[in-house]
């Protein structure tokens, strides 16, 4: 598998190296497709590290329980490898201000039809990257409960891939 995840320094304060479960976890490869979980990425900044740590067209998943979080983070990603953005939550309009001019905008009522969405929308040696940009307090207890109900609906995903081969 073509390794798509970059280490990458974004200040110099910060490096970007995050190797823990829900922080750039590939969760699986579904029809060339690597699915990551990135959970852990609570806030916009974190999430627009994400995108611009990824060397792979995307279908990006975001969204959550929003506390009026600054989306102008979202001004230093890197949208050329940006897809389509899939999202779940409240701030529907400030997502459209940030993403509209530059890639399809897709909304779901939540995780689940996130994950069924983008399997759709992904092409093969393309990414789908779980980057919430917001807390998780919406549907989930925590960023861990959140990540692993995605895992969980990566991993149905594959094993009915794997039943229809």
């Amino acid at each position: 598998m073509k390794e798509i995840i970059k280490q990458k320094t974004f200040n110099s304060l910060t490096s970007f190296k995050r190797d823990t479960e829900h922080s750039m976890e590939v969760v699986a490869v579904i029809n060339d497709v690597t699915y990551i979980n990135d959970s852990k990425s609570t806030s916009p900044r974190l999430a627009a590290e994400s995108i611009n740590s990824i060397d792979a067209e995307l279908i990006l998943i975001i969204g959550g329980d929003d506390s009026k979080n600054d989306y102008s983070w979202f001004t230093f990603t890197n949208y050329y490898n940006i897809r389509t953005v899939v999202y779940y939550g409240r701030r529907i309009a400030e997502i459209k201000n940030v993403f509209k001019q530059h890639v399809m905008l897709i909304v779901v009522d939540n995780l689940e039809s996130a994950v069924e969405v983008s399997k759709t929308k992904a092409l093969p040696n393309q990414a789908v990257l779980f980057t919430p940009a917001c807390s998780s307090n919406d549907a989930f207890d925590n960023y861990k409960n959140r990540g692993n109900t995605f895992k969980e609906l990566v991993l149905k995903e594959q094993a009915e891939e794997t039943k229809g081969s």
